[in-house]
């Protein structure tokens, strides 16, 4: 993406990369101080639910939805709206735990079994995660069809995002689940994965331009 590939140090925007990317570093730092026993507060670990992290992680998450949906209103298109409530649900099932949730309902209606080391959870929250990624990507694919190339073109890259929050979410967290060593190095792989690419798609949404240049015309 040229986003990366083109970055201005004296753009504000790279600057507010570096202050997110620098706090998720932060976060990390603290977390392995924590697992080696040399912090006591588990608020500061990654992994903890509602914890210091996570709650970056949720702002991050806020803010992407709340500016692809100001481009919505700005643009009056669709497909920022479409995107802006896949991030929605992203926050939603982060902060709810739905996935999880959800999972555990899955679990005992249909009575998944543990396979390849992964618990009958992990199939349930699979399965969940499934089937609202089918729900919001049909959506997004089908206001895909109607975009601009600007559009369109930003769409391919916050899909790359995205399946990357996922490879780090959904494949790393198995590996994390079903590999009986290195659960520490995994599970902060894992996070830390996330919560960087999450920065990445806070500072491509703040700075991604919904107006055609000359190529696109």
């Amino acid at each position: 993406m040229e986003h990366l590939t083109n970055l201005n140090l004296e753009k504000e925007s790279t600057k507010f990369l570096f202050l997110l990317v620098l706090a998720d570093l932060a976060f990390m730092m603290v977390h392995g101080l924590y697992k080696m026993h040399l912090v006591s507060n588990a608020m500061f670990s990654i992994r903890m639910d509602f914890g210091y992290a996570e709650i970056y992680q949720y702002v991050k998450e806020y803010w992407i939805v709340a500016l692809l949906f100001l481009a919505a209103i700005k643009t009056r298109r669709i497909i920022y709206f479409a995107w802006s409530l896949l991030f929605l649900y992203l926050l939603l099932d982060d902060s709810l735990q739905i996935h999880e949730k959800l999972g555990a309902y899955l679990v005992n209606y249909f009575g998944f079994q543990p396979l390849f080391n992964l618990r009958a959870e992990d199939f349930g929250e699979l399965t969940v995660s499934a089937f609202f990624g089918f729900l919001l990507f049909t959506f997004i694919g089908a206001s895909y069809l109607f975009s601009d190339l600007v559009a369109k073109r930003i769409s391919k890259h916050l899909f790359i995002l995205v399946m990357s929050v996922a490879f780090f979410g959904i494949i790393v967290d198995m590996l994390h689940t079903a590999i009986p060593w290195g659960k520490t190095f995994i599970g902060l792989i894992e996070d830390g994965g996330e919560m960087l690419v999450m920065s990445i798609i806070a500072w491509y949404v703040f700075d991604m331009k919904t107006e055609p240049n000359k190529n696109d015309r």
